[in-house]
């Protein structure tokens, strides 16, 4: 029965941390940042657990049926599961909506923000809590063994550690939040009423059950003495029965302490990513786990002494991770040599991660294990009752409440990672070091023990965290751990941040991630990070005409914020940043972002962007957003809709809200489920390239977007100096970057759910594409044309923009080497084609002469009025003409139709095709373009049919055959799409599934409008 017991603790424990789990990622959306979610997921959780451990401390002895009471407990825990979604939504619904929150201000809004985030999770904390003194009174009324308390705390620890990672990479990433609170509340269900039977079955008196009865000797069936005290039997000092609770109390604040710490430090070395917390939170009760069932083995022993020793080698072992920080780094860096960048390789990846935190906290957390337990054990021991069970385990949760508040919000800033380590470290060496010298003689007077003591301790005074290192990025590329820079490193409330200064850049890193850069010399043009962050500045404000007020959330570098300010039109601008170390620190790029600092238009508040809004209570004619990748913990909620649907309440009619988003270490799947959530929240979406950068800025609004304002770039003289400064054109920022709208990809999106905070789709797999380095190709698919999508998707959109982008390709120019070689390739197959026709003229005038009068007149009509004969063709097969032909193509491509008709290149070649001068399979290429080019297209379809009969299609390149399967969508004929598609594209390698899912989409949407017609 026992054993069933445990494994139905162990089940609690699962379900218990898929709600903590969940919790975190409720809360970090609520509080809108995800160290400030785990903090107080952990306060509320800790919280809960000491209440309900109290409560249920006073209560269990007063309880003839513990199990019962258990079972009780278990279906409250499963009505709360079920619950906890809708009641979150009201409570937050409330603070978002209620004009009385609004009038709070910021303190009163952040008040009532952890008011209604405890009042939603408290009461189901509570409950979890009451779980252990319930079932460990029932236990050990059933069977009398101490034995079952260190047993009960790893599996119910243990089933946790599995559970955290379930939660973290299966349940929510296919289920959504929603979903997995409801199975987490099914386990409930389940263990209420299997506990409920054992409860009915069970006698409320101890049970003398054989099984329990070891054998003593023959025909005997004495019970062994399992409770035996060493201490009571030895007549041993101890300290006062009071003191124990403090010293259960200091142990949790400094496991907690050790928690906030670590997950900083391996939020640095295996990123920020929300696996990654989930991870190093599964190491670490696997850890106290691990402990809790070994103390069960040293029951018989000096209690006393094995917690001291306990509380020593945790501590020792806590400062080892200070000691042998390096080779972690070192794994981790080599770790990108191993592991390939495929999905298989990121699950060993994953499992490598696990690995390496199992490594880093287990054998500090494997000693806080045991100290629970032990404390536990002595008080019941001391007290000869369960009642000390509830309060230990409550003093050990207030403890921990202190350690994770305190430990994150205040510690760290005050003290640094080293600083917040020690602290926790010297205070459990303490613990440990006093109680051994008080009460233990042996330990007293020995000089060994001292210099072991020592050798633990006193290095900490003169070995920090490598700056270089921690801060290097490792999880993210191989590395060059220690590069020739200087460094600043600051521990913020929410992140670590570091400045860097190279040989050539400047750049800023939050957890290692480098979040923005700026070259050092100032007389090239800008590029880079710097170039995204001006194009978030620039592209909006050459959409604005009129005098108007700005925000941005995020004040990164400074750059975005400066260069918005150069605007004169700006009359007010409001920067929201949640690190103040960012502020402090980005200083490092004065006085290149000047503005963002001395300028008095724009005001920096130091908050969470949504309380911030909420509390302000004003609406902006332009809102920017640019936050750092999707795959960091939290960020992704930024990219959800109902973050947008927020955000469009405090923009004014007409107002643009900015976006920016990187297409490298994506994928066209997640970018589509951030399109979507624009697209729910905005009637408007255009996006645009960022130049020379791969990335995308986005504009959405509840007006058509266009960028009527970008000629005052040109004449304003603040803007013109501002653009002289960078060493960009005016116009570098303008239409031509346009790709598309959220309208013309209409039947993309069709399907595709947009990326919500519920069902989080980005924050569970932005990091697998991080790591797979995938890219999202849709830039790509709408960059790479002749005939382009616009022009089909929505044909006056595309009249709109295209003047631009036909402007910025002309002047951008071509090769004038290459124009130089195709001339030459082209005057030599004209000077054959000249002495062809002046052969075969010759030959005419031959023949003419010799025939008879009328017969001659006959033939001359008919010379007159065909194209000549001509005997030359140049050789398809020659490698001069493979060679022309190969970087003809490359060249007039970089040529706008619009605009080829005067291009000398191309009106040669037209010359030389209309002569016959080429071989056929280029005359007919070459004249389907030419009839698509005047628009032509149910003619230039036809062409692309003979195409297609005459040819192998498939070997064609990507350029022609998305020319020709888009003039075939133009024409209105969608089974020649489709055989283009299924013959040629469907398994080209340079179609990304993406356009061939944009493809067949619009080919089914083809097939019944035709059928309509």
């Amino acid at each position: 029965m026992n054993i069933l017991v445990y494994f139905l603790f162990a089940l609690s424990g699962f379900a218990g941390l898929i709600y903590e789990g969940s919790w975190a990622r409720y809360l970090k959306l609520f509080l809108g940042h995800s160290s400030y979610g785990q903090v107080l997921t952990l306060c509320i959780y800790m919280g809960g657990l000491a209440i309900g451990s109290f409560v249920a401390g006073k209560m269990v002895e007063k309880v003839r049926r513990p199990l019962l009471g258990y079972a009780a407990v278990e279906l409250a825990i499963g009505i709360g599961g079920v619950a906890y979604h809708p009641l979150y939504n009201l409570l937050t619904g409330f603070f978002f909506d209620s004009e009385w929150v609004a009038g709070l201000g910021f303190t009163g809004a952040e008040v009532a923000k952890v008011v209604l985030a405890t009042g939603s999770t408290l009461p189901i904390a509570i409950a979890v809590g009451m779980t252990f003194p319930f079932i460990a009174a029932g236990l050990m009324r059933k069977s009398g063994a101490e034995v079952s308390l260190p047993m009960l705390y790893f599996t119910n620890s243990f089933g946790s550690a599995i559970g955290i990672l379930v939660t973290s990479y299966m349940l929510i990433p296919e289920l959504g939040n929603h979903v997995t609170l409801c199975v987490a509340a099914s386990i409930n269900f389940l263990l209420a009423m299997v506990f409920g039977f054992i409860g009915f079955m069970t006698s409320p008196t101890r049970e003398e059950d054989e099984e329990d009865l070891p054998f003593v000797g023959e025909g005997s069936a004495e019970r062994e003495p399992l409770n035996e005290d060493y201490v009571a039997e030895h007549k041993l000092a101890m300290p006062p029965k009071s003191m124990w609770f403090w010293i259960a109390g200091i142990t949790g604040l400094t496991s907690f302490i050790y928690e906030i710490v670590w997950i900083r430090l391996l939020s640095l070395l295996m990123g920020s990513s929300s696996h990654s917390f989930d991870q190093m939170l599964s190491a670490f009760i696997l850890g106290l786990a691990i402990g809790s069932a070994v103390s069960g083995k040293l029951l018989k022993k000096d209690s006393l002494v094995v917690l001291s020793m306990a509380q020593i080698l945790m501590a020792f072992f806590a400062l080892c991770t200070l000691y042998f920080h390096k080779p972690f780094w070192g794994m981790m860096n080599e770790a990108n040599q191993i592991f390939n960048p495929t999905n298989d390789g990121y699950v060993c990846w994953s499992l490598f991660k696990y690995a390496l935190s199992v490594l880093w906290m287990v054998p500090t957390s494997f000693f806080a294990g045991m100290t629970l337990p032990l404390i536990t054990i002595i008080l019941t021991r001391a007290f000869r009752s369960e009642a000390p069970i509830g309060k230990v385990y409550g003093w050990n949760t207030v403890g921990s409440i202190i350690g994770s508040a305190g430990g994150g919000l205040l510690l760290l800033p005050l003290l640094q990672l080293k600083g917040a380590l020690v602290l926790a470290a010297v205070l459990d060496f303490a613990i440990g070091f006093a109680l051994l010298v008080i009460y233990r003689k042996r330990f007293r007077y020995s000089v060994p023990f001292y210099v072991i003591c020592a050798f633990m301790i006193l290095p900490s005074i003169f070995i920090g965290f490598d700056p270089h290192l921690i801060t290097s990025g490792a999880f993210r590329a191989y590395k060059n751990l220690h590069p020739d820079e200087k460094i600043i490193v600051r521990d913020g409330k929410t992140a670590t941040i570091s400045f860097h200064e190279s040989e050539v850049h400047y750049y800023i890193k939050t957890n290692g991630k480098a979040d923005a850069s700026l070259g050092k010399n100032r007389e090239n043009p800008i590029e880079g990070d710097e170039l995204t962050q001006a194009a978030t500045a620039f592209m909006p404000m050459a959409v604005k005409t009129e005098p108007y007020d700005a925000a941005m959330v995020g004040f990164g570098s400074g750059m975005g914020a400066h260069y918005l300010l150069s605007d004169p039109l700006l009359k007010d601008f409001d920067c929201v940043e949640i690190e103040q170390e960012m502020m402090d620190l980005a200083k490092g790029f004065y006085p290149w972002n000047s503005r963002g600092y001395d300028d008095p238009r724009i005001h920096i508040y130091i908050d969470d962007a949504q309380t911030f809004f909420l509390t302000n209570r004003r609406q902006y004619d332009l809102m920017i957003s640019v936050p750092s990748n999707p795959w960091v913990s939290g960020v992704a909620s930024l990219f959800s809709h109902e973050f947008y649907t927020k955000m469009r309440r405090y923009i004014k009619p007409g107002g643009l809200w900015v976006q920016w988003i990187q297409t490298y270490e994506f994928n066209d799947q997640l970018f589509l489920n951030i399109l979507k959530a624009l697209d729910v929240a905005f009637p408007y979406v255009s996006l645009y390239k960022a130049p020379e950068e791969p990335d995308i800025i986005i504009i959405a609004s509840d007006e058509p977007v266009f960028q009527k304002g970008i000629g005052r770039f040109s004449t304003d003289p603040v803007l013109v100096k501002e653009f002289n400064r960078i060493h960009r054109d005016p116009e570098f920022f303008g239409e031509q970057n346009f790709l598309f709208t959220s309208k013309m990809v209409k039947s993309l999106l069709d399907g595709v759910a947009p990326n919500s905070i519920f069902t989080p789709i980005v924050d569970n797999k932005a990091e697998e594409a991080r790591f797979v380095h995938s890219q999202a190709h849709i830039v790509q698919v709408f960059d790479s044309c002749e005939v382009c999508w616009p022009e089909y998707l929505d044909s006056t959109e595309n009249e709109l923009r295209r003047p631009f982008r036909v402007k910025q390709m002309m002047q951008a120019g071509v090769d004038p080497y290459k124009k130089l070689g195709l001339l030459a390739y082209l005057d030599r197959v004209q000077a054959q084609v000249d002495s062809a026709v002046a052969v075969n003229a010759a030959k005419q005038a031959q023949e003419a002469s010799r025939a008879p009068a009328d017969s001659t007149a006959d033939s001359v009509a008919v010379a007159d009025t065909t194209r000549p004969a001509l005997h030359f063709m140049v050789a398809e097969r020659s490698p001069e003409w493979v060679k022309f032909r190969m970087e003809y193509i490359e060249w007039i491509r970089g040529v706008p139709m619009e605009a080829r008709d005067s291009n000398e290149v191309y009106n040669r070649v037209r010359d030389l095709v209309d002569m016959g001068a080429f071989p056929a399979s280029f005359t007919d290429e070459f004249n389907i373009l030419e009839v698509a080019r005047v628009k032509d297209y149910p003619t230039a379809s036809r062409l692309v049919a003979d195409f297609y009969e005459k040819y192998e299609i498939k070997e064609m390149d990507e350029f022609f055959l998305r020319n020709v399967l888009l003039i075939s969508l133009l024409a209105g004929e969608p089974e020649l799409a489709n055989a283009i598609y299924q013959d040629a594209i469907k398994n080209h390698e340079s179609f990304f599934p993406v356009e061939k899912f944009l493809i067949e989409r619009e080919i089914v949407k083809l097939r019944r409008s035709s059928i309509r017609k």
